[in-house]
């Protein structure tokens, strides 16, 4: 009787239902690019760049990750948003008056694919089952430092002239596949991301008509 609970036991853990994979803030920035390198970003992996992954996998294992790191820590640029877009048609200038807050952070977004979840939420959310210890850079998800002031700026923008203020930075990527097992048997597998935003700032561009 004891080792018919054991098993149902070990069963109904191996059959248990996965989380929803949720989907990062970076994720929605206009455009992010990598400095240098064939880097991807895991939201633009194709079957064929998972297929390609996994083969880099050894065998399997009776209990944990096999993991392959395609990309480790590989420096990023990108433009979060744009916030004015003025456009000057007349034949006086324009002059505004802003106000913007400049800072220097350390953050850490997680993404994943396939059936990779996460524990916890905001700055303490996690990938399950211990996958962050194999992936790079998981060392400065638990660190975060938040310096901020206030800047204020007038800005002429002359005539036949559009100015465009935008938020840029810059971050560090790492990426790859995984796959967890259980008694030898492949229970998840998919994708992870680390994204850490390493600076945050604003452009000012003035083009011509």
């Amino acid at each position: 009787m004891k080792k018919s609970l054991a098993f149902f036991m070990i069963l109904l853990f191996m059959l248990a239902p996965l989380e929803e994979i949720g989907a990062a803030e970076y994720l929605t920035y206009q455009s992010i690019h990598f400095k240098r390198g064939s880097h991807k970003m895991l939201a633009d992996y194709t079957n064929y760049d998972y297929n390609r992954h996994y083969a880099q996998l050894s065998g399997r294992r009776f209990w944990g990750w096999r993991t392959y790191a395609a990309s480790e820590n590989a420096p990023v640029y990108f433009k979060r948003d744009t916030l004015f877009i003025i456009k000057n048609e007349g034949e006086t200038p324009i002059h505004q008056n802003f106000q913007f807050k400049t800072s220097e952070q350390n953050t850490t977004q997680l993404s994943a694919s396939g059936s990779i979840g996460f524990k916890g939420s905001g700055e303490a959310k996690g990938f399950q089952l211990g996958l962050d210890s194999h992936v790079k850079a998981s060392a400065e998800t638990k660190r975060t430092s938040y310096v901020e002031e206030t800047v204020d700026i007038r800005i002429q923008v002359d005539p036949m002239t559009k100015l465009h203020i935008g938020v840029y930075g810059e971050g560090r990527i790492s990426n790859g596949v995984g796959r967890y097992y259980r008694f030898f048997k492949n229970t998840r597998s998919g994708g992870g991301e680390v994204f850490t935003l390493t600076t945050e700032y604003y452009s000012i561009e003035k083009v011509a008509l």
